[in-house]
C-alpha cells in the first residue's frame, strides 16, 4: 500500500511544479501561459488515470527537460561576474528545482517501465 503512494510522489511532485509554474507566470507577470497550464492539466490527469504510455512519454520529456534546464541555469550562472549571493542563490535554487524534477521522472521511467513490458 505505501510503495503504491510512494511511486505516485515523483507526479504529484512534477504537479506541483507545473502550478508553481503556471501561478509564478500569472501572479508574477499577469499572464496566462496556456503551455504551463496545458502542462499541469495533462499531469493531472495522468495522476488520476495512471496510463503507462503517456506516462513514459511524460517522463522522457520531463527528463529531457530537467538536463535543458540545467544548461540554463549554468548558462545564467556564468553571467555574473563574480560569485555574489544572488549567484548562490541561483545555483542553489536553480539546481535543486533541476535534480528534484529530474529524479521525479526517472522515478516516473523505472514506474511505467515495468508497466509497458
Amino acid at each position: 500500500m505505501k510503495k503504491k503512494y510512494l511511486l505516485l510522489l515523483p507526479e504529484i511532485i512534477i504537479v506541483i511544479l507545473s502550478a508553481y509554474w503556471f501561478l509564478d507566470n500569472y501572479l508574477g507577470r499577469n499572464v496566462i501561459n496556456p503551455f504551463a497550464l496545458a502542462v499541469f492539466f495533462i499531469l493531472l490527469f495522468q495522476v488520476i488515470f495512471q496510463n503507462k504510455f503517456i506516462g513514459m512519454f511524460l517522463a522522457t520529456i520531463t527528463a529531457l527537460f530537467s538536463i535543458y534546464m540545467v544548461f540554463a541555469v549554468m548558462s545564467e550562472f556564468r553571467e555574473f561576474s563574480s560569485f555574489t549571493p544572488e549567484a548562490r542563490n541561483l545555483l542553489i535554487f536553480g539546481l535543486t528545482f533541476c535534480i528534484l524534477l529530474f529524479a521525479s521522472s526517472i522515478i516516473m521511467i523505472y514506474k511505467f517501465l515495468s508497466k509497458v513490458f
